[in-house]
């Protein structure tokens, strides 16, 4: 048994957000069915490098899932949709505010065709508000989200992230939670209900422990004023080969350790919430190369770990040890790919198949809704599936 094999979801979604949300409903068993059109570039999904033909970033974030193509300008295409919406459980789309509603395909239209159906809608700002219909990408969101204010150093302001926190932590996470949260109401009602997930709106709580403090008199947050962003000796320190080591040595306990591996046991009376230490602290790290300081941390519990590279942490046997890679076999190639990090001991995640090439499984899903060959033809004639 698969823990979401009675779900049936239509995925309207591109770019990140809503395709890694419905993957992972997929990987627990729900019946995803992919619509989007061969003819519309997605700039996520078409992106290289290519596998046998197909864009890595498609065999992930599509794996699990069926997929038609569908012309969504078409009237045709939209009855298809309706169709297949009669017996769906959940319907996800990221368009801006109002378009689906253009194509009739708003979250009242398919009510019509199935009164209990869950309807999510994930956008950069919401649903209303002055920015609903404000276009936007990750950075923008943190931008906005006040967590960039507080995130890098004086110097320098704000920093980049190699992840996509406003689309992943917050669009995805918030859209999975949102739409299981609407299951179990359904499963006690009969009654589905509208999601409205804003990656913007999931962002704000994300400030976290200073943004909390604020909201209850304390200080606005600040470039490095706080123990966590850098006002302590909680920090990254450059090491004598120009790589990095990461300190969360906080409490007593681990900074006692801490001063006696780094030979600064004139330290361990201080704490490592005193900034006023780390010049010194940044000037030990500064003599020993990256593996000489992790040959001495890798032995101790001191909240001390290295930076470690994508290639480094691929080969890390704690890595291998959580199976966080699964592989496929994709024609003659092996496909590697990141594995769902949820655990579930009844019901794990399944991995039947890498995504698929857009629009593959059009014919086979049309017939399932007694579609003739021959008005199979007729509409691709017509360009319904372009």
């Amino acid at each position: 048994m698969k823990a979401l094999e009675n779900v049936k979801v239509l995925d309207f979604t591109t770019l990140l957000p809503g395709p890694y949300a419905t993957m992972v409903l997929a990987d627990f068993g729900a019946e995803v069915i992919k619509i989007s059109s061969k003819s519309k570039h997605d700039l996520v999904l078409e992106a290289e490098p290519k596998v046998e033909g197909i864009s890595q970033n498609q065999l992930w974030l599509n794996r699990n899932k069926s997929t038609i193509s569908l012309n969504l300008k078409s009237k045709e295409a939209v009855e298809i949709v309706k169709e297949l919406a009669k017996d769906a459980d959940v319907v996800v789309e990221q368009f801006r505010p109002g378009v689906m509603k253009s194509l009739g395909l708003s979250y009242e239209d398919i009510k019509e065709v199935n009164p209990e159906i869950i309807y999510c809608s994930i956008t950069g700002y919401g649903q209303d508000g002055p920015m609903a219909n404000r276009a936007g990408h990750d950075i923008n969101f943190l931008a906005k989200s006040g967590i960039l204010a507080s995130s890098g150093r004086k110097e320098e302001g704000p920093v980049l992230y190699s992840t996509q926190l406003g689309d992943l932590a917050s669009g995805a996470s918030n859209a999975v939670i949102g739409i299981l949260l609407a299951l179990n109401y359904k499963n006690k009602t009969g009654k589905g209900q509208y999601i409205d997930i804003s990656m913007m709106d999931g962002l704000i709580p994300l400030n976290s422990l200073y943004g909390n403090v604020y909201l209850g008199g304390g200080e606005l947050p600040t470039l490095e004023g706080d123990f966590l962003n850098g006002g302590s000796c909680y920090d990254f320190y450059r090491t004598k080969d120009d790589r990095f080591i990461s300190v969360g040595s906080l409490e007593p306990k681990f900074w006692q350790i801490f001063t006696k591996a780094i030979d600064r046991e004139d330290l361990k009376d201080k704490s490592a919430y005193d900034a006023s230490i780390k010049e010194e602290i940044k000037s030990r790290i500064k003599e020993k190369t990256f593996k000489e300081w992790m040959d001495i941390f890798n032995g101790l519990d001191a909240c001390v770990e290295g930076v470690l590279n994508l290639k480094e942490v691929l080969e890390d046997p704690h890595t291998k040890g959580r199976g966080m890679v699964i592989e496929f076999k994709v024609k003659n190639t092996t496909n590697k790919q990141f594995a769902n990090p949820i655990k579930l001991s009844k019901t794990p995640a399944i991995y039947d198949h890498p995504g698929k090439e857009i629009g593959i499984d059009t014919e086979k899903i049309l017939k399932s809704l007694n579609y003739t060959d021959e008005e199979i033809k007729e509409m691709e004639e017509r360009d319904v599936f372009k």
